[in-house]
């Protein structure tokens, strides 16, 4: 099984672990996180991968987060992810307008992403419990926090409160590099 397969494995165990012990029917879960239950069935059997905004929603509805639900069961102290990792996270982003890889294994306490390309244009809102860290490598990157459009460019860096709206966007034909470092409200998963 390739390693991106047991990654869906992991997570769709995690949702069905959550469903269940919250007593929850798929097709209440579904009903709550606004999905199809045929989505959330492959979800839990690792035949799909949800969009963050997807998982953001299920894991609100199991009462946990996105990033309690992407992690493992720690085996190590540490969490190693090589440069050459191809894990991509989907998180909303055109394919054509770049990717997102997660920096973080395992069960710890924060999670990071890390964006190249962002799409031009404002697309929804994100809201979940933790601190959240922005930090522009490269290009400009306009933040939206609540309303307020913050320029961002290479080595500028903004941190807020996750439930708070948020969303960005690149400014310029210019790719656009950004590292997304999260800090989770439940340590460890739990």
């Amino acid at each position: 099984m390739s390693d991106l397969r047991d990654l869906d494995v992991a997570l769709g165990r995690q949702i069905r672990d959550r469903r269940t012990k919250a007593g929850l029917s798929l097709k209440e879960l579904a009903v709550k996180a606004e999905l199809s239950p045929s989505f959330l069935s492959q979800l839990e059997r690792g035949l799909a991968r949800p969009r963050i905004t997807s998982l953001h929603r299920v894991a609100r509805t199991l009462g946990t987060t996105a990033q309690a639900l992407l992690s493992t069961e720690e085996t190590k102290p540490y969490s190693l992810v090589r440069g050459d990792d191809p894990r991509d996270v989907d998180h909303d982003i055109d394919r054509a307008a770049g990717t997102a890889r997660s920096l973080v294994r395992d069960a710890r306490s924060l999670t990071a992403l890390e964006f190249r390309g962002l799409p031009k244009t404002f697309g929804k809102y994100y809201e979940h419990p933790g601190e959240e860290m922005f930090l522009v490598v490269k290009g400009v990157v306009e933040k939206d926090i609540d309303g307020e459009i913050i320029e961002l460019r290479p080595g500028d860096c903004v941190c807020y409160d996750g439930r708070v709206p948020h969303r960005s966007r690149r400014v310029s034909d210019e790719e656009a590099i950004v590292y997304l470092v999260t800090a989770r409200e439940d340590p460890r998963g739990s």
